[in-house]
């Protein structure tokens, strides 16, 4: 089970290594399905992030309407 979560502007998940990542929105270039089910993410200046979570999943968190947390 993974978990990645929408905050406002933000996509929080954990990184294959353990890492939390809170990534804007709109940073994100690309998303990348690997063939053992991780997800790289590309990031503007180059930079990527590898996670479990599976892409359609991290696609439809990363296409959600902002919502602030309460």
């Amino acid at each position: 089970m993974s978990d990645v979560r929408r905050i406002g502007r933000f996509v929080v998940l954990v990184s294959r290594d353990g890492t939390r990542h809170a990534l804007s929105v709109t940073a994100v270039a690309a998303l990348c399905e690997g063939d053992d089910g991780t997800t790289t993410i590309l990031l503007s200046g180059g930079r990527h992030v590898t996670t479990d979570v599976g892409l359609d999943e991290l696609a439809k968190a990363l296409s959600l309407p902002a919502q602030l947390p309460s």
